[in-house]
């Protein structure tokens, strides 16, 4: 075999995990943040009932203002990227500031046409950051064990160990509803995105031998994996306060680095299947790619996921043999081992950022010793908390 199978050990995953918290339509005005603290409200006055309705309605207006907010920064970067310039000549970088000035109209006009981000206007940093450590659940999964909810409970339960595996009362908590005869197979991660459930299904396919169904879902994974990746980069390019008054190119640096710094985070994040970590799991979908599409006899598609996951880990000895095997087949040309292009776009992004952060390691650290008031770095520790701004 040419691949190991990467298999998910925490819980059996299938169609029905789809399944998310869920709440009836309502006219309901009240921000997502006031529907956390009527909740919590209602959690320690122990009106079970009403913890779960508010903080279910304050998970599902949370997850539609984050995906506007999200879709206005993505929609605004590619229509000013693509936008017709003011002039035909790229002078003194002015194209970037048109652009940023275009993309700023851009995301103004796109959020103050939405009701998802004007009806939670008050969403700030640390409010953001509850909902994305899955605060609510910590609480949530109690009162649904109290309204006798043991399916909820347990999945709630789960959903929060996701976000911190290390957490041991969680762990117990999640041991007690198993115990209670709560199958595995009926938990849910409600924040579990697309690509998780679609890889599950392709390493399936894969042990089964269903080579048409692992290409199937495995492509298929890694559009939603590469577009929750890009939706979590574009949740870092939220609000920040500098806490000083820096000059001009001194803020616009200091502010990019903390994005860069959140962006960076966000492959790890993604990393997870149900709180596995995998930190090949981007890369993994051209290995199980390269052998399905071998078995199917698509040298050329099998070729190029080699390519693909060889940019990832080109020393990785396996991957080599396999292309050293495939080059030898009938018919292939060496030209069809060339990387997919968004494979190629992800790597050079990811060295160009690396190499900018190093720098900014190793070139700010002299001064900050002489001053706190000057350049990127001031603001870039890991106190700031930048990657749940919104």
């Amino acid at each position: 075999m040419l691949i190991n199978t990467c298999v998910i050990t925490i819980f059996t995953l299938n169609v029905l995990l789809l399944t998310h918290v869920r709440t009836n339509e309502t006219n309901d005005t009240q921000t997502c943040v006031q529907l956390y603290e009527k909740g919590l409200e209602a959690y320690l006055e122990n009106r079970w009932e009403d913890c779960v309705v508010n903080f279910e309605k304050a998970l599902e207006k949370y997850r539609k203002y984050r995906k506007k907010v999200q879709n206005c920064r993505l929609k605004c970067k590619s229509d000013a990227e693509y936008s017709e310039p003011l002039y035909p000549v790229d002078i003194e970088n002015l194209l970037f500031f048109e652009r940023a000035i275009r993309q700023t109209l851009c995301i103004i006009e796109c959020q103050n046409g939405s009701p998802e981000i004007l009806e939670n206007h008050n969403v700030n940093m640390e409010s953001g950051n509850l909902f994305e450590d899955q605060r609510p659940y910590e609480y949530l999964h109690i009162c649904y064990f109290q309204t006798k909810q043991l399916e909820k409970a347990a999945s709630a339960a789960f959903t929060f160990l996701v976000a911190h595996p290390e957490n041991k009362v969680m762990s117990t908590n999640l041991k007690h509803y198993l115990d209670h005869n709560i199958e595995k197979k009926d938990i849910v991660n409600y924040d579990a995105k697309d690509y998780v459930y679609l890889y599950a299904h392709g390493a399936d396919a894969y042990d089964n031998k269903e080579w048409q169904f692992v290409v199937f879902n495995m492509e298929e994974s890694l559009v939603h994996y590469l577009q929750a990746e890009e939706e979590c980069r574009a949740q870092c390019e939220g609000p920040f306060d500098h806490g000083w008054y820096p000059d001009f190119i001194p803020s616009i640096s200091n502010h990019f680095t903390v994005a860069l710094r959140c962006k960076q985070k966000c492959r790890k994040k993604l990393s997870s299947l149900n709180g596995e970590i995998h930190d090949d799991l981007l890369p993994s979908h051209y290995h199980y790619l390269q052998y399905a599409y071998y078995k199917l006899g698509n040298l050329k598609a099998a070729c190029q996921a080699v390519a693909s996951y060889l940019l990832f880990y080109p020393d990785d000895e396996t991957m080599l043999d396999n292309m050293r095997y495939y080059s030898k087949q009938p018919k292939v040309e060496i030209a069809y081992f060339q990387p997919r292009r968004e494979a190629t776009q992800y790597m050079q992004r990811q060295i160009y950022e690396t190499r900018i952060l190093k720098f900014v390691h190793n070139e700010f650290q002299n001064k900050l010793v002489t001053t706190t008031t000057e350049g990127v770095p001031s603001q870039t520790d890991s106190t700031t908390s930048p990657s749940n701004s919104s």
